[in-house]
């Protein structure tokens, strides 16, 4: 009898043991695994335009605008403050202001604006993912006669796609579409591999021997 209940006893400690030490080797859920990773694909700004997230600013934003490098092969963004009033709480207005900062041109002597002299935004209307942008008669015309429409495109495209819900950019002149051999202005897409660091934005140094030969030597 005493046999039985030893046997008994030792056979309820085995499986209590393994009872415990399997729900001890459990694997945890992995708390990220259902989070998508789309960051390097979906460019984030400081903000989304939304008109809620919009509504939500305090009257200034930091905004990345590029423009042009001074050596002019590359897109280069420049940080930039956006001031509003409440007035402004807009995605479309905001959006707008953005435009105008690269109207307006960049402060670092390193880059130059993209625009054409006398460009002056008609609209601009973001909807579905699209942000449609049309531009008065002096940009149409200064497109026309200048041969780097590449850079002008993604410029705008490149400014615009900083924020989450804007995916494609549609560029028309009072209204009408734009033809370019450049590139598809009516449904343009980022545009990294044109853009570079505000470093290699600088402009290379003349180590020439005429360079050399200037300079006086005591």
């Amino acid at each position: 009898m005493k046999r039985k209940i030893s046997l008994t006893l030792t056979a309820l400690a085995i499986f209590l043991t393994l009872l415990f030490t399997g729900c001890g080797n459990s694997e945890k859920p992995d708390i990220n695994s259902n989070i998508e990773q789309n960051d390097e694909y979906n460019p984030v700004s400081s903000i989304s335009l939304s008109e809620t997230e919009a509504a939500s600013l305090n009257n200034s934003i930091k905004v990345k605008v590029y423009y042009k490098t001074l050596r002019g092969d590359k897109l280069c963004s420049e940080t930039k403050l956006l001031q509003f009033t409440n007035k402004d709480r807009k995605a479309d207005v905001l959006a707008s202001k953005i435009i105008d900062l690269m109207i307006a041109g960049p402060s670092n002597s390193s880059l130059v604006k993209t625009l054409p002299d006398g460009s002056k935004l008609n609209s601009l209307k973001i909807k579905n993912g699209v942000a449609y942008v049309d531009f008065n008669e002096a940009f149409g015309k200064g497109l026309s006669e200048s041969n780097e429409a590449i850079f002008i495109a993604y410029s705008i495209t490149n400014t615009l796609t900083e924020f989450k819900n804007i995916n494609h950019v549609a560029i028309t002149c009072n209204g009408n579409k734009i033809e370019s051999s450049a590139c598809n202005f009516s449904n343009l897409l980022r545009n990294t591999e044109i853009v570079t660091d505000i470093e290699s934005a600088l402009p290379q140094t003349d180590y020439s021997e005429n360079v050399f030969l200037e300079i006086d030597l005591e």
